[in-house]
């Protein structure tokens, strides 16, 4: 089921007035708090990083991770989260 789901979903992402993200192509939701969600995409890994962060709604069959608060940024990474190199991006993302 995860190959279809990869194949199905087509990445995009859209945020609306720095309040709102809407992220198609979502196959995993790694962590998540108020101030930052780690995700794995179709394109790589996607940190978005704010305040008061909430999932709004969350549906890996079709993809779709819908984001509301105050975002600050967006990044992405090809690097796997838990990479030992530099301490990996999920060390990088908790200093």
């Amino acid at each position: 089921m995860t190959e279809e789901r990869r194949v199905s979903c087509k990445h995009r992402v859209v945020m609306e007035e720095r309040a709102t993200v809407n992220v198609d192509g979502v196959t995993e939701v790694i962590s998540f708090d108020e101030e930052s969600i780690v995700c794995e995409t179709d394109m790589g890994v996607l940190v978005l990083k704010g305040k008061d962060m909430h999932v709004e709604r969350l549906n890996l069959e079709q993809g779709q991770l819908i984001v509301q608060g105050e975002i600050e940024s967006l990044e992405y990474s090809d690097e796997g989260v838990l990479s030992k190199n530099n301490g990996g991006l999920l060390g990088r993302i908790f200093k």
